[in-house]
């Protein structure tokens, strides 16, 4: 096969991993939790008139957003349309449609 050396090393990769978490749970390394019992405390309070004036700039911002999609999609519409009327259906779907006779 020729693959033997690979998957051996490979194994050994994997027992040598797993006895390194074996270790480190032993001794408490692995937690992602905080073993120190403190409340967060958030130093930064926004005033009345500053999450106003947020919520004003958010719905300003909303209102433009929308206006920007409904013209681009009239936009669409109507080239849609223009390009609709300029094939030329007849030409397409005639019965004795012969594309080398053009």
């Amino acid at each position: 096969m020729g693959f033997g050396g690979a998957a051996l090393a490979a194994n050994q990769v994997i027992k040598n991993n797993r006895n390194l978490l074996k270790q480190k749970r032993k001794r408490g390394d692995l937690s992602f939790v905080s073993t120190v019992n403190e409340k967060w405390v958030d130093p930064k309070k926004a005033s009345f008139d500053q999450l106003m004036e947020i919520r004003k700039r958010i719905r300003r911002d909303n209102k433009r957003y929308a206006r920007k999609v409904i013209i681009l999609t009239i936009i669409g519409f109507i080239l849609l349309a223009l390009a609709l009327a300029i094939i030329p259906w007849d030409l397409i779907f005639t019965n004795g449609f012969n594309p080398h006779k053009y």
